[in-house]
């Protein structure tokens, strides 16, 4: 597991009040977790203020299903050049 991918198990875990462990890295935030479009707002801005070179319009947002999608998409934008 990557730090990325537990720093976001830890921000949806506050979210759902669970252990950080009991989030699913590979399933749906919707379909499997049960996050509704308002958990899913209040996630993407916490990950937007934890991770602050990180933006995630509205429809990259919704293209990214799990976890480990959300993960690999910061990792990548962190290896960005800068503008």
């Amino acid at each position: 597991m990557t730090p990325t991918e537990t720093k976001l198990q830890q921000i949806v875990a506050a979210k759902l009040k669970v252990k950080p462990e009991q989030v699913p890295l590979d399933k749906s935030f919707i379909e499997d977790i049960g996050l509704d479009s308002f958990d899913l707002m209040s996630i993407i801005i916490e990950i937007e203020e934890t991770f602050p070179h990180i933006s995630l319009a509205a429809d990259e947002a919704q293209a990214l299903k799990t976890l480990k999608e959300v993960a690999a998409y910061i990792d990548h934008q962190k290896r960005l050049p800068s503008s």
